[in-house]
């Protein structure tokens, strides 16, 4: 019974990896208890008489082998989270040494509304491949997702048309002129912030995909510029293409699309496969000696 209950548990984030109520670590606790318990049952099994006892100890084999990997899933990767790369950048996760993700570089052409949105690329065993949009990948325990999100590609000019740097201090790049909005608000839309230091100028983005309540029907972003370290000089909008120079400098957004990964954690496929058919084999076997004790 505590093989099934550990295969059920396991099942739900075989299927579901980006669920969240799979990952409380209630459950990774739960897990890891059984999956003792399971092998001191094993153990006291192994030493019965009797097919009956062999193929329940066959059963806990099962759920042991599970119960490892899912408690190994949810401790080395865990719940779904958003990996945190740039533009350009390759990213490895710190639990493996085999994974890389690299991510395409971005800039007006590539990120505008009308290019095709560019594929992440997926190394692993020696082999690349690409992660298409709205496609899932399983490397092991790792369950990658590639999804389309808003991005903003800005760039900033002095009052006299100098370029200027646009940095993120809080971002993955601190230099880099793509948005990628890895937060989001009460009402779930995207936000970001970057900063003009040579000018003294922050600015805070948020990303409207439309209104259509307004009768906007394309994307633009609310912007606040601040002084650096001080209050607001300007609030209103900006849209794709259309260069804005309010408090003291120019700003040109591009909006459009760019990849980004969400990676959960579930059981290894092969070890959740393994232990899955031990398990029930054990369990179907055990009944069946039962049946034939009575007879």
């Amino acid at each position: 019974m505590i093989a099934i209950g550990v295969l059920i548990v396991a099942s739900v984030e075989e299927f579901q990896p980006y669920l969240p109520a799979i990952h409380r670590w209630q459950y990774a606790l739960a897990v890891a208890f059984a999956g003792l318990f399971l092998i001191w049952a094993t153990v006291q099994l192994l030493r019965l008489p009797g097919r009956g006892p062999r193929f329940a100890a066959l059963a806990a084999l099962g759920g042991i082998v599970i119960a490892a990997s899912f408690v190994g899933a949810e401790l080395f990767i865990g719940p779904p989270q958003r990996v945190s790369a740039a533009p350009g950048q390759e990213y490895r996760p710190p639990r493996s040494s085999d994974l890389a993700l690299s991510f395409p570089p971005a800039d007006p052409h590539t990120l505008g509304p009308e290019a095709p949105l560019a594929a992440i690329i997926v190394s692993s065993g020696g082999s690349s491949t690409p992660l298409e949009p709205d496609h899932v990948r399983r490397i092991h325990s790792y369950v990658l997702q590639c999804i389309a999100w808003p991005a903003a590609y800005v760039s900033a000019h002095s009052p006299q048309g100098r370029p200027e740097t646009v940095t993120q201090p809080t971002g993955v790049a601190f230099v880099s002129p793509v948005l990628q909005f890895p937060a989001t608000d009460s009402d779930g839309l995207p936000l970001d912030g970057f900063a003009v230091p040579a000018l003294h100028r922050e600015v805070a983005v948020k990303y409207y995909p439309g209104l259509p309540s307004r009768g906007i029907d394309i994307p633009f972003v609310q912007l606040q510029i601040k002084e650096e370290n001080g209050g607001a000089l300007f609030t209103g909008v900006a849209v794709s293409g259309r260069p804005l120079a309010k408090a003291g400098v120019n700003l040109d957004f591009t909006l459009g699309k760019y990849p980004v990964v969400l990676m959960a954690g579930a059981p290894d496929p092969v070890l959740y496969g393994c232990g899955a058919a031990l398990a029930v084999l054990g369990v179907l076997g055990y009944m069946f000696s039962l049946t034939i004790k009575k007879e």
